[in-house]
């Protein structure tokens, strides 16, 4: 018979954090699992750690690919797995230790293709925040269609509503395959995660909401990197492109474009914040001005507050040198 959730971790240079991410699959209470365990050609000691694993657990398969990226892995990952239900972890998160079964019960309580958990953000093994999503059912294709268009951005005002990763979720394998659902690559497209939950969201007949905290996310600030390349720039407006073609007519009626503007607005402004103290942050504001399709999505922009209000000034008329001071 087989497993009734497969879970995919796609691995790079993770040996400081993979054990504990390992254990949180292995000691959940539900054990009809499968842990797929797939080394994206790290040079560390990751694959030994998964090797380890694999002669200690036989529900651990370990593959090891080439350096392709973790979206194109994750779909390697499902095309080996055998789970009727997909999750995808993250090597250096964690499950508290029954969520795969609370998951999995609400799925077979509600016949769900997709289930979404709570999840909690961790510092030193202490939850500092936790993001609650309600117990709610969506059981008909306008619910979904709402709660796409709100996880793409609010109308009116900042921000979205939900979690845009894929690993609070499991999803119905079955689903994947029939809609031939897959991740673009990261290096293509920013967000990869939120396009691949639109495509699911866009098939399924009935999504469950699950109050339950049930995925821990580490908050680790060296993830995130300073440097200077205009590919991030190409990635967003790949991003909106993707939306645009794929569910502009699916969410017309919610206003999707102005949506999607709200949030290209506000991720370039979050790239724009962490490159902010680099030395060359000077020529990343070039880029952004001389980006001729990103600016062309950015001017159509409604401010919603002073602050963005400011910027978007700077932007449209690109004052370089008072866009430095103010950041």
């Amino acid at each position: 018979m087989n497993p009734k959730i497969s879970v995919i971790v796609p691995i790079y240079n993770a040996e400081l954090y993979l054990e504990e991410c390992i254990h949180s699959v292995l000691n959940q209470t539900l054990r009809d699992i499968e842990l797929l365990l797939i080394d994206d050609g790290s040079t560390d000691g990751s694959f030994r750690i998964c090797e380890e694993y694999s002669k200690k657990d036989n529900r651990v398969q370990v593959f090891r690919n080439k350096n392709v990226g973790q979206g194109l892995e994750r779909n390697f990952g499902v095309k080996k797995a055998a789970g009727e239900y997909i999750a995808f972890l993250d090597s250096d998160d964690q499950y508290k230790e029954d969520a795969l079964e609370r998951l999995y019960q609400k799925a077979m309580e509600t016949n769900a293709d997709m289930v979404s958990g709570g999840y909690a953000d961790v510092c030193n093994h202490e939850i500092i925040k936790e993001h609650l999503l309600g117990n709610r059912i969506l059981d008909s294709t306008e619910k979904i269609k709402k709660v796409m268009s709100d996880l793409i951005s609010y109308e009116k005002k900042e921000g979205y509503d939900g979690c845009i990763a894929v690993w609070d979720s499991i999803f119905k394998k079955q689903l994947l395959i029939d809609n031939n659902i897959q991740f673009l690559s990261e290096r293509d497209i920013y967000s990869e995660d939120l396009l691949y939950k639109l495509m699911v969201m866009s098939c399924s007949r009935k999504i469950t909401f699950c109050n339950d905290i049930t995925y821990l996310y580490r908050v680790n600030d060296t993830s995130f990197t300073n440097r200077i390349s205009e590919s991030v720039l190409n990635r967003i407006t790949n991003l909106y492109d993707e939306i645009i073609l794929r569910f502009e007519e699916f969410l017309q009626e919610f206003n999707l474009k102005e949506r999607l503007v709200n949030r290209t607005f506000f991720t370039l402004r979050f790239n724009i914040k962490k490159v902010s103290k680099s030395r060359d942050v000077k020529k990343f504001y070039k880029m952004i001005f001389e980006n001729k399709k990103l600016m062309g999505i950015v001017v159509t922009y409604k401010p919603n507050n002073l602050k963005n209000f400011v910027i978007y000034y700077l932007i449209k008329w690109k004052m370089l040198g008072m866009f430095y001071m103010f950041f």
